[in-house]
């Protein structure tokens, strides 16, 4: 018993990067109703579900990936080679005041964990500017659209009029 209570100890367990956002959120003055952690009383892994449903082709729903890049469904179209950090855009494609879901992904020890947020782009990239992730997804409340930008920089974009807007940002030379 003593042997496996010390083993549990010595286990690394998530990282700090909820604290590090919170951290940003307190020193940039970032007021919840412009970004917020869901609370442990909403369902987020109800809205986890309907974004697998909506977005991703049928996959095993006891090993989900967190690349769900790898899985969309739906319209889908991408940018890399940027020339500013992919950031930078999303306000070019959300609108300013629509809420949307933040949820970024964690990955420790090959185990991985979402992390649901609400907010509006302008305090999400300033989150995201001030903080790490492997992978990140702004969703549509209304699950219409949703925005990857993954590991390697790119800018994924999904749904109904999403992929679009992304296509018109690059032929406008925005991302030039």
């Amino acid at each position: 018993m003593q042997i496996r209570k010390n083993k549990n100890l010595l286990r690394k367990t998530w990282t700090n990067l909820r604290a590090e956002i919170s951290k940003v959120i307190a020193e940039k003055q970032i007021v919840e109703a412009d970004f917020r952690p869901l609370s442990i009383y909403e369902n987020w892994e109800q809205i986890e579900e309907k974004v697998y449903q909506t977005f991703c082709n049928s996959i095993n729903s006891k090993k989900r990936p967190v690349w769900l890049w790898t899985n969309f469904k739906l319209d889908t179209f991408s940018l890399s080679n940027l020339q500013n950090r992919p950031e930078v855009y999303l306000d070019k494609l959300v609108e300013k005041n629509e809420k949307i879901w933040y949820v970024v992904n964690e990955t420790i020890n090959e185990c991985n964990k979402l992390w649901f947020y609400e907010g509006k782009i302008k305090s999400i990239q300033i989150v995201i500017n001030e903080t790490w992730f492997d992978e990140l997804y702004l969703i549509s409340k209304k699950y219409e659209w949703l925005i990857c930008i993954n590991h390697h920089d790119c800018i994924i974009a999904t749904g109904n009029f999403m992929p679009d807007r992304l296509r018109k940002l690059e032929l406008e030379k925005e991302l030039k």
